[in-house]
């Protein structure tokens, strides 16, 4: 278990316990102790599976557009496309809205990381999603996990997930010279 999710398995334990320990408990209160360590415990559940998104108003092919020039500025490989949206679309689901997701890597970066942690070969390759939803385009990317027992992996996740969030907000952004500011 991550260090992170044992820590805020602990904060909210204890949390749970100073608040409870002060009151009688009877039938009523132990649900309530049972439901809070459950919401509590929830909170706890997916903090290392992060997702990054950013809406914007922009159009579906800009924001691809972007995304994949964003992808080669940061000196990734776009390595395929899955048109997920278009597959539902040909399928029947003519109402489906539009849905791509680039896969990407970096082979220097991918090393570096797999030196360290060969089980990181579960996040490669990085993706983009790219989702419309009405006009509203999201568009978001998975982070690797930060804040785990391994001191050196984390620096490299931090790294990695600050250029994965860049191409995010570029993709996201009207300003053309957003990458410049990373």
């Amino acid at each position: 278990m991550p260090i992170k999710n044992q820590s805020c398995l602990f904060a909210n334990l204890l949390a749970i316990y100073k608040i409870f320990s002060r009151i009688k408990i009877d039938k009523l209160s132990l649900q309530i102790t049972s439901l809070s360590l459950f919401i509590f415990l929830l909170g706890c559940a997916n903090e290392n599976e992060q997702i990054y998104e950013k809406t914007t108003q922009k159009s579906f092919q800009d924001v691809l557009q972007d995304a994949e020039f964003a992808i080669t500025e940061n000196n990734f490989r776009i390595t395929n496309r899955l048109h997920i949206g278009k597959a539902i679309k040909e399928r029947g689901n003519t109402d489906f809205p539009q849905n791509e997701i680039i896969l990407f890597c970096n082979l220097e970066i991918a090393e570096d990381m797999l030196k360290i942690e060969p089980r990181y070969i579960n996040y490669c390759p990085y993706k983009i999603t790219v989702t419309d939803s009405g006009g509203t385009i999201t568009i978001g990317t998975r982070l690797l996990p930060s804040i785990t027992d391994n001191p050196e992996m984390d620096n490299i996740s931090k790294y990695i997930n600050t250029i994965l969030n860049s191409m995010v907000e570029y993709a996201a952004s009207e300003d053309p010279f957003i990458l410049d500011d990373n």
